[in-house]
């Protein structure tokens, strides 16, 4: 028995186990509404991650245990790694919306996974990538996932169109490390992008506020939300500095981006 080439996905839902404590009171009650939260999330990334609908890529295999999800596929799937990260970016903009963040990374390498088990040195350096180099909620990959994007392109164009359909999903950070971008390129991904942008950014803004304060106490988590924050008024600045405001039809929403204020 051999390994199998693929490209491997480990994401991790961030204070998980904050969530759960919130699913009981202090005497040990069950709290409904928390629990049917939890439920309604977890059920939600099965459906967007397509795990029982069978919509996916013949390769594609996903695992979801507790709250951590391993996605993975051969590297010769037609256009999979754009559909893959697409679809990741639309689950880690929902999962924002509830106000629960990601981390994670992608990996190329030798695996063994089946809806019965999962194995191999890719999963080890997905994990190894999520939990030691992503450092901020963001999910990371290098550009050898980009290239092999590009040779396995969808047959309506070439190389060159599947690396532009991939770019406009990720940004490079500062470390040279491609993520995929649940900031500046959100607004495409929405049900309604006009509309739905400033109902995501006012979550955003929440989240990213809780998290600084709570960081206060603790150094970790404060580098985190800082992370978050810098991509956040990045994102107002280019509205601002942009004429994406001045396009607007609704008086409305050009006051909303006019007194959007920067996350001090």
């Amino acid at each position: 028995m051999k390994y199998e080439k693929r490209i491997t996905v480990f994401l991790d839902i961030l204070g998980f186990k904050e969530i759960i404590k919130a699913t009981e009171d202090n005497q040990g009650n069950d709290n409904e509404e928390k629990i049917k939260f939890l439920h309604d999330t977890i059920l939600q990334i099965r459906e967007l991650l397509d795990i029982d609908n069978g919509h996916q890529a013949k390769s594609k295999q996903v695992t979801q245990f507790s709250d951590s999800v391993v996605i993975s596929f051969k590297e010769n799937e037609e256009s999979e790694v754009f559909f893959t990260l697409s679809d990741i970016q639309t689950l880690v903009i929902n999962l924002a919306l509830r106000g629960i963040i990601c981390r994670g990374g992608i990996s190329y390498g030798k695996l063994i996974h089946s809806d019965k088990m999962i194995f191999g040195p890719a999963l080890v350096e997905a994990y190894e990538t999520e939990s030691k180099a992503a450092l901020y909620p963001r999910i990371i990959l290098d550009r050898t996932i980009i290239d092999i994007g590009k040779k396995h392109h969808a047959f309506h164009h070439g190389e060159i169109d599947e690396k532009k359909a991939i770019l406009k999903i990720l940004n490079k950070d500062t470390d040279d490390m491609f993520y995929i971008d649940y900031f500046s390129k959100a607004q495409s991904e929405l049900d309604d992008p006009e509309y739905d942008m400033p109902t995501y950014i006012d979550k955003l803004k929440e989240i990213i506020e809780a998290g600084i304060k709570a960081g206060k106490k603790s150094p970790d988590i404060k580098v985190k939300y800082n992370w978050m924050k810098n991509k956040f008024n990045t994102m107002v600045k280019a509205f601002k500095d942009s004429n994406f405001i001045s396009s607007l039809n609704d008086s409305d929403l050009k006051d909303y981006y006019n007194e959007l204020e920067l996350i001090k």
